[in-house]
């Protein structure tokens, strides 16, 4: 249901990325952090930098355009889920893209979970013979002045269940690969060893109505 009133509410132009469901580990007040910093705070799962551009759907640059990102780390759960396991906020970011809109993070690559099934969503799965799992993925919020915000994730290529997340939020546009760069270069840049795993998502913005103002 959550999807279906995504759908009606958030159509999107041709040329700007699609939205998908926000899901229930959001944190309303994300940390700070600098363009660069590392989220993952207890180093499970394998390091990657997850690296963006944030443009309007004309291709112009957004620069200060805001990136809320969170995630799974690589058992499968969010900070919240494992209070007395995980560091606090563990796992979260706001970030601000440069001057020229790129924005860049260090994190671990991101495992596939299920959702709590007990109760009445556990009957309904049951019901339906569905299993509770969703990918791996990255949640995103991005927000510029005079766009519409964006809520959306980016999947794991490969990962286990896209072809059958329990939500049904998984869109073919949303899934990129996490490729292994060997660039000095690059490395340097981004402040990690080479080589390194790279997960690259774009933001593309609506300038239309329901844009935030300056």
């Amino acid at each position: 249901m959550t999807v279906l009133v995504d759908a009606i509410n958030h159509r999107k132009p041709s040329g700007t990325t699609d939205s998908t469901v926000l899901g229930p580990f959001h944190m309303v007040e994300s940390p700070h952090r600098e363009l660069g910093a590392n989220i993952s705070l207890d180093h499970n799962g394998e390091p990657c930098v997850f690296a963006g551009q944030a443009r309007s759907s004309d291709g112009t640059p957004l620069p200060g355009a805001r990136v809320d990102v969170w995630q799974a780390n690589g058992a499968g759960y969010y900070d919240v889920q494992q209070p007395d396991v995980q560091p606090e906020r563990n796992l979260r970011g706001l970030f601000v893209a440069d001057d020229r809109g790129p924005f860049w993070l260090r994190t671990v690559v991101p495992r596939y979970y299920p959702i709590p099934d007990d109760g009445p969503v556990g009957q309904l799965l049951a019901a339906t013979d569905r299993h509770p799992n969703r990918p791996a993925h990255i949640h995103l919020i991005a927000e510029a002045d005079g766009h519409a915000p964006l809520t959306t994730h980016v999947f794991v290529e490969g990962s286990p269940y896209l072809d059958s997340d329990t939500v049904f939020g998984v869109k073919r546009s949303l899934i990129r690969p996490v490729v292994v760069v060997d660039d000095p270069l690059r490395a340097e840049h981004y402040g990690v060893a080479n080589p390194f795993r790279l997960l690259e998502f774009d933001v593309i913005l609506d300038p239309g109505p329901g844009g935030t103002r300056p």
